[in-house]
C-alpha cells in the first residue's frame, strides 16, 4: 500500500501545476511466460485497473496506472497433512489437498506519446515507456474437505504450526506500451493497449512466495477501458 500512496502523492503534486487531467479505468488480462514446464495451465490473470493522465503538451502526457490482478491458483495440487485439535478425534490425521494462490497489485508510470491527434481529441495511436512495480501475495489455499471428501476438517483439525502459508513477491522493471484510443466529444475516451513488461528485479520473501507460477521475466498486459477528461 505504501507504493500506491507514493504514486498518489506524486500525482497530487502534479495537479498543482496542471488544471487538466483525465481519469478512468477498466479491465485487463495479464499473461505470464513461465520458464517452468507447466502442462494444461494458462498463466493468465484477469484484473481491473485505475488510470490517470496529466498532459505535458497536446500530444505528451504523464501517465500512471494501478492494477489489481485477481487471485489465481497454481496448476499443481499438493497434499498436506492436518492433525486433530483433540487427541480423541478420529481420524487424528487427515490428508488435505492444497494449491498456491497468487494475487498482485501492479503500478506503472511514465510518459505517453500520442500520434495522429492530441490526447484529448479524436482517434489516435499512442505509445510510451516507464517503470513498473509489482507487489504479489502468495498463500497456500486448502480444500475444505480431506482428499476422500468425507471430512470437513477446518473446525476439528489444524495445519502444521511450523508451516509458512503466506508470502510476498516484489518485482521492479520497465515496460513498453502501444495502443489506440478514440475520444468522443463531451463524453470521454475509449482506449485499448498492450504492454510488454520486463523485470529487472524479482524477490520472494520465503519459499511459499517462490512457489508461485505467476512470475516470469517477461509478461504481457492487455487492457480496455474508458477515461474522462477534466478541464
Amino acid at each position: 500500500m505504501k507504493y500506491i500512496s507514493l504514486l498518489l502523492l506524486l500525482f497530487s503534486l502534479a495537479f498543482r501545476f496542471s488544471a487538466q487531467f483525465s481519469y478512468g479505468g477498466g479491465l485487463n488480462l495479464t499473461r505470464f511466460f513461465n520458464t517452468q514446464t507447466i502442462q494444461n495451465q494458462s498463466l493468465s490473470m484477469p484484473g481491473i485497473h485505475g488510470h490517470l493522465e496529466i498532459p505535458r503538451s497536446g500530444d505528451v502526457t504523464l501517465y500512471g496506472r494501478v492494477s489489481y490482478l485477481f487471485p489465481k491458483a497454481n496448476y499443481d495440487t499438493l497434499t498436506s497433512y492436518v492433525t486433530a485439535l483433540d487427541n480423541n478425534t478420529n481420524p487424528y490425521i487427515l490428508a488435505v489437498n492444497s494449491r498456491f494462490k497468487t494475487n498482485y497489485f501492479m503500478i506503472e508510470g511514465g510518459n505517453r506519446y500520442y500520434i495522429g491527434n492530441d490526447y484529448d481529441n479524436g482517434f489516435a495511436g499512442y505509445g510510451g515507456s516507464g517503470i513498473s512495480v509489482g507487489i504479489g501475495q502468495v498463500r497456500k489455499a486448502y480444500e475444505s474437505t480431506d482428499i476422500s471428501g468425507q471430512y470437513f476438517w477446518e473446525q476439528t483439525h489444524q495445519i502444521d504450526n511450523t508451516e509458512i502459508s503466506e508470502g510476498r513477491v516484489f518485482t521492479l522493471g520497465g515496460y513498453l506500451q502501444g495502443g489506440l484510443k478514440y475520444t468522443i466529444p463531451a463524453i470521454g475516451t475509449i482506449y485499448s493497449d498492450l504492454t510488454l513488461n520486463y523485470l529487472l528485479l524479482a524477490n520472494a520473501n520465503n519459499n511459499t512466495a517462490a512457489s508461485t507460477e505467476y512470475l516470469s521475466p517477461l509478461f504481457f498486459n492487455f487492457t480496455v477501458g474508458f477515461k474522462k477528461d477534466i478541464y
